[in-house]
């Protein structure tokens, strides 16, 4: 699993048994949040610097991905330049 952005891990760890890395992006206006969940493990602490694309663990048989900004849950594809009307897709990498 790569992170979707990069910033600070703000939260690494276990919530009613399932393991999540959080990213703070830093350097940009809005206060934006990446959740990554579902993870089988995890290769990053709290409070490290992330690259967007850096491994950051091993995802499991499903992935969650959510995003917030300023507080507020928005849709993942608008993030990813699908907008609204876009359909989910996923890029499969190795490893």
């Amino acid at each position: 699993m790569t992170a979707a952005a990069g910033g600070i891990a703000t939260f690494v760890g276990m919530v009613a048994g399932t393991r999540y890395v959080v990213i703070k992006t830093i350097n940009t206006s809005d206060s934006l949040l990446v959740t990554h969940g579902r993870l089988q493990s995890v290769s990053v602490k709290s409070g490290a610097l992330i690259a967007v694309g850096q491994t950051i663990g091993v995802a499991g048989e499903s992935l969650y991905i959510g995003v917030r900004v300023n507080g507020q849950y928005v849709d993942p594809r608008q993030c990813a330049g699908l907008g609204s009307a876009g359909k989910p897709r996923a890029v499969l990498v190795a490893g």
